[in-house]
Formats: structure tokens, C-alpha cells, sequence
């Protein structure tokens, strides 16, 4: 118990470090203050943890019995940090709702740390099952937040590589560890794999988090296409006509700026009409789309036996701007890479 006493300490110092600063960061700074709070939260659940672990005859017994409260509101700090980072929409009176878990059991267990009661509150028997399922589905619902706005990156820009989401993807790979930590330790008991593990995972993500956060950049929020209820399907051959003229004649693929809104505006057809021509008639994100082209014109280049541009050359003359995407994505399309592609164009010519 002591070795994890220290893991504690570390982390709650760690934490508490991070959340001075973030408090005062002034990138991302309605997400960061969140995050801020929420850091202090943990700080002091790891402190009184650390008091109880050496001295369970404390007189500050109490207040284990409220941090254990605490939990009910991790999962909706999660959803709140996500959703005002992606999103930029302010915290209101209203969000106040996303604590109500939190708030009920207060009003149920507060009573009982105050009074001598000589039976077992009723609460008690439900107690597990209201906070996994309470907080579990707000950890679920940040992370579907993650995955829309990283498929409205891929609908709405050509480019994503300026655009980092490590943090937020850190913290979410660790949230729903901690969480799967403590569902299984509540549902398939292992000797050894206790209730305290869960909270070095928790101190451990604290550290890693204290790095991260602090070097995070700023991302804008990126809105959602929302089509009409009544689609005319029959423009749908029109405009990717259109934008097979765009591709073919202006090579619009090849600006590595492209997003949906300048292609609209090109084509002369509404956002959400091109986005769904791209969407159901090529099946692919916009993003794919002109990834894909990118990539015929890429491999066409590889395959000139006179061309002396070097494979990055290549990739950023086609639209791309990191070696790593164009990667990626030209083994997705040829199930190559660039130099493995290369190579055989030269064997074959031999």
C-alpha cells in the first residue's frame, strides 16, 4: 500500500502543477479550465486517498466517504472538455445537467456522513450500477463527440496534417482504460486487481496529461453539413460532372488548401449537394476522394523513367503536405508504397 501511496503523490503533484497552468493557458481556454477543475478534482481524490491508505482512523475519515462521489463526475467533465474543445460552444447554466448523477447521490449519501445510522442505506445496493452506467455513457458520448469531428475534418478539408488531436486522443485511450479497469474489477473480482489500481491508471494519465495538455494547439471547430429533408437526386449526375471537369481539367486536387467550401464555390453547387454526390455516388469523405486523386496523379509521376524528383517532391507536387499521409494513403490505394510502387515500374520496364 505505501508503493502505491507514492504513485499517488506523484501523480496528484503532477496534477495539480497542470492544473495551475492550465488555468491560466490561454489556448483553448474555455476546454482548458475545464480540464483545469477536473484535474483538481482527481488531485484531491488522490490526497485523501493517500491520508486514508496510511491512517484509515483519520479524522478526516468523512471525506473519503464524499470523494467516492467524485466519480460521477469524471465521465461528464470528459464529454464537456471534448465537446467545448471540437466545438467551441461556451459552457452555460444549463450544462449544470450533466452533474445531476453526481448531484442525486450527493443529496442521497451527504445524510449519512453526518449522522450515526445503525442500517444499510438503500442507495447503497444500486450504488455501482448507477455510477458505471451514469458516467460510462458520458465517456461514450465524448468519444462519439472524437469521432464525428474527426469525420467532419475528413468531409470538409483535403489536408488534416496541421491539425493535431495526440491530447485528446491520449485522454480519451486512457479513459475508457480506466473505466474498463474498474468494470472489470466491479464485475469479475480478480485477487490482487483491486479498487486501487484504478487510480494508479488515474495518477499515471495525470503525468502523461501534464505534458501534453501544455503543448496542445489550438483547433477550430468545424461545422457540421447539414443537408435539406428533400434532396434533389436528380442533380447528383449534374454536379459530379462537374466535378470530374474540376478534377480532370483544372486539377483542383493538386491545391493542397482544397476544402469542401472551395470546391463549392467552383463547382457553383451548395456544400452539403457536393459532399453528398462525393458521399454516395463515390463512397468516400471528401477527404478520400481527393486523396485518391491525388494518388493517380503520384503514381503517374513515379512511373515517368525520366522523372529525377525525389518521392517527397512527388508527393507535395500532387497536393500533399507530410510524407506520413501520403504513405498511408498511396499503400491504401495500390496496396504499395511509393518506393515498393517505383521499384516495380522500373523492374517492368527492364
Amino acid at each position: 500500500m505505501l508503493v502505491i501511496s507514492y504513485i499517488y503523490v506523484i501523480g496528484a503533484a503532477q496534477g495539480l502543477i497542470l492544473a495551475m497552468a492550465l488555468l491560466r493557458k490561454q489556448v483553448n481556454q474555455t476546454s482548458n479550465r475545464l480540464l483545469g477543475v477536473w484535474m483538481l478534482l482527481l488531485v484531491t481524490d488522490l490526497a485523501v486517498k493517500v491520508v486514508y491508505l496510511n491512517d484509515q482512523n483519520t479524522p478526516l475519515l468523512f471525506l473519503y466517504g464524499l470523494i467516492k462521489l467524485f466519480p460521477f463526475m469524471y465521465g461528464s467533465f470528459f464529454y464537456l472538455y471534448v465537446r467545448t474543445i471540437t466545438t467551441k460552444q461556451p459552457i452555460r447554466w444549463h450544462d449544470c445537467v450533466h452533474f445531476l448523477g453526481f448531484l442525486t447521490m450527493l443529496g442521497l449519501v451527504l445524510p449519512s456522513q453526518f449522522e450515526a445510522v445503525s442500517y444499510v442505506p438503500w442507495w447503497e445496493a444500486i450504488f455501482d450500477w448507477m455510477l458505471y452506467s451514469y458516467s460510462v455513457s458520458y465517456v461514450l458520448a465524448g468519444l462519439v463527440t472524437i469521432r464525428r469531428y474527426r469525420s467532419s475534418l475528413d468531409q470538409k478539408l483535403s489536408n488534416t496534417d496541421g491539425i493535431s488531436l495526440l491530447w485528446i486522443d491520449v485522454m480519451a485511450y486512457f479513459q475508457a482504460a480506466i473505466w474498463l479497469i474498474a468494470l472489470t474489477q466491479w464485475l469479475l473480482p480478480i485477487e490482487g486487481y483491486n479498487f486501487w489500481m484504478i487510480y494508479v491508471a488515474v495518477a499515471l494519465w495525470m503525468t502523461v496529461m501534464a505534458y501534453l495538455a501544455l503543448n496542445q494547439q489550438s483547433i477550430q471547430p468545424v461545422e457540421k453539413l447539414r443537408p435539406p429533408e428533400h434532396i434533389e437526386d436528380e442533380r447528383f449526375p449534374e454536379v459530379d460532372a462537374k466535378l470530374g471537369q474540376l478534377m480532370n481539367q483544372e486539377a483542383l486536387y493538386l491545391d493542397p488548401t482544397l476544402t469542401i467550401g472551395k470546391l463549392s464555390m467552383k463547382s457553383g453547387y451548395p456544400e452539403y449537394l457536393v459532399s453528398l454526390v462525393i458521399n454516395q455516388l463515390h463512397n468516400q469523405s471528401f477527404r478520400e476522394y481527393i486523396n485518391q486523386l491525388r494518388v493517380e496523379a503520384a503514381k503517374w509521376q513515379l512511373q515517368q523513367p525520366d522523372n529525377k524528383k525525389t518521392i517527397i517532391e512527388i508527393a507535395f507536387d500532387c497536393g500533399f503536405t507530410a510524407k506520413s499521409t501520403f504513405n498511408t494513403s498511396f499503400k491504401k490505394y495500390t496496396q504499395m508504397t511509393p518506393s515498393e510502387f517505383k521499384s516495380k515500374q522500373f523492374e517492368a520496364a527492364e
